[in-house]
């Protein structure tokens, strides 16, 4: 179990400290220079989805720690996050646009910046909710702890018990 908590609580403490740092570097560093809507919108979203990566893994923690159930809605508050970070991300370039043609206010690295951080964010949003991508070989990835336990969830709440595709074929 000491080995699992140590995992735990790296994984929260480093989400965490992800999102500070982008938080720090947007507003010390002054990567925005032209008040790009945009720009901000997309670190927003980036931390936004690093900040649920550090609460679901300190949940965890916290039930691991206290043996109990912490946060009885936590499955369905991550089902709506998932959901939530669908739409803001799909907002994203839709923002964008209105900031290069209506506001004219994204420079060249500006832009750059900006689809570099969406693409980011794209990727901590699937490698939170649907596949581990630091565990991805040969062209498959292994679910994610959230895709596996909202699939769990999902499938237990409405009564259907078959093979579950995450979990090797147990019931």
């Amino acid at each position: 179990m000491k080995g699992l908590e140590k995992r735990l609580v790296y994984l929260f403490t480093g989400e965490f400290f992800a999102a500070v740092t982008f938080t720090f570097i947007y507003v010390f560093y002054s990567v925005n220079p032209n008040d790009s809507f945009s720009l901000l919108y997309v670190f927003v979203v980036l931390n936004f989805i690093l900040l649920q990566g550090s609460f679901y893994w300190f949940i965890k923690w916290l039930r691991l720690k206290r043996k109990e159930m912490v946060f009885a809605n936590f499955y369905k508050f991550l089902y709506v996050l998932k959901k939530l970070n669908l739409i803001l991300i799909m907002v994203g370039p839709v923002i964008f646009l209105v900031d290069v043609f209506l506001w004219e206010r994204v420079s060249y690295f500006g832009s750059v910046l900006t689809l570099f951080i969406y693409v980011f964010a794209i990727i901590e949003y699937v490698n939170y909710y649907h596949i581990q991508l630091t565990n991805y070989k040969k062209g498959r990835g292994k679910p994610s702890s959230i895709a596996k336990e909202l699939y769990n969830i999902n499938f237990h709440r409405n009564g259907i018990h078959h093979l579950n595709k995450y979990n090797g074929g147990k019931r």
